[in-house]
């Protein structure tokens, strides 16, 4: 999923678009220790709880950070958190086929009988796509090495964790890192992504302190066939500010516990919707 070519088409297709991107010094990671990056308040936050906008009210932080609930995972969520698995374990298996000849299975231990049919095609369509492109890059010559033709086929380094304790976060997992950008799948709806991703991209900055300046965003449809749209994204000014201010008010109400009441309206994909539906909200 996501080769080498495919990536930096992406990048340069970003770069062509918007042009240059512009960075403030003060919106930089590592500039941590004063505003505006540096949080009201240190209660160590998951990113994805706030960053994508789910709750406009951001009551979930109240009732998770203040109340101790921990919500119920939607079929939505779930699907996600499945489909994210396999696509781990496809990239992981492809690391052991190439250096060690493992054949690649799916191996469906754990997931959900309603999800095996999407878990399978996804892992299979995965397998084939890089089994194929580095058996291209070697075959071609594009690569003179194990190595290089691994970096061909998956250049994208996954799960990759970073202390977002300066902003006000806990551990910041980003789904990947590939070319110097962050990378987001999603398998399902990602409103706010440029701000999520530049939330990524401030914690990699304030930890390693090191400059990055675009994110990489993969909406994967499965069904009876996977599909994916891959949109590079500059992590300017903007998407900096936007991820601040959400960061700043998810931070303000886990800080003060206060409740901010349940929005007009709320997406029934948030784990919180029956908490705060159930006898007409709280």
């Amino acid at each position: 999923m996501l080769t080498l070519a495919e990536l930096s088409k992406a990048l340069r297709r970003a770069k062509t678009t918007w042009g240059p991107v512009e960075v403030s010094p003060e919106l930089r990671g590592w500039s941590y220790d004063k505003p505006p990056v540096k949080p009201p308040a240190y209660p160590g936050l998951a990113l994805s709880d706030f960053a994508y906008g789910y709750c406009p009210t951001y009551r979930n932080i109240y009732l998770k950070y203040v109340l101790g609930e921990r919500g119920g995972p939607s079929k939505t969520l779930q699907e996600g958190q499945v489909l994210h698995s396999v696509l781990f374990k496809a990239l992981e298996d492809f690391c052991r086929y190439a250096y060690a000849g493992v054949p690649m299975s799916p191996g469906l231990e754990g997931v959900p009988e309603d999800l095996r049919d999407k878990a399978e095609a996804l892992y299979k369509y995965v397998a084939a796509r890089l089994i194929g492109e580095y058996s291209y890059a070697l075959a071609a010559r594009l690569a003179r090495s194990r190595d290089a033709a691994v970096f061909y086929a998956s250049p994208i380094a996954t799960q990759v964790a970073v202390d977002g304790a300066p902003l006000g976060l806990g551990y910041v997992v980003a789904d990947g890192l590939a070319l110097g950008a962050v990378v987001e799948f999603k398998f399902g709806p990602a409103p706010n992504v440029e701000a999520a991703l530049a939330g990524y991209a401030m914690a990699i900055e304030a930890d390693w302190g090191v400059p990055v300046d675009y994110g990489i965003h993969v909406q994967i449809s499965v069904n009876h066939a996977v599909e994916y749209r891959v949109t590079a994204y500059p992590l300017g000014d903007s998407a900096r500010s936007k991820f601040l201010e959400a960061r700043d008010e998810a931070v303000d109400v886990a800080a003060s516990g206060r409740d901010p009441g349940a929005p007009p309206q709320c997406p029934k994909t948030c784990p919180f919707y029956a908490a705060c539906h159930a006898g007409g909200g709280r």
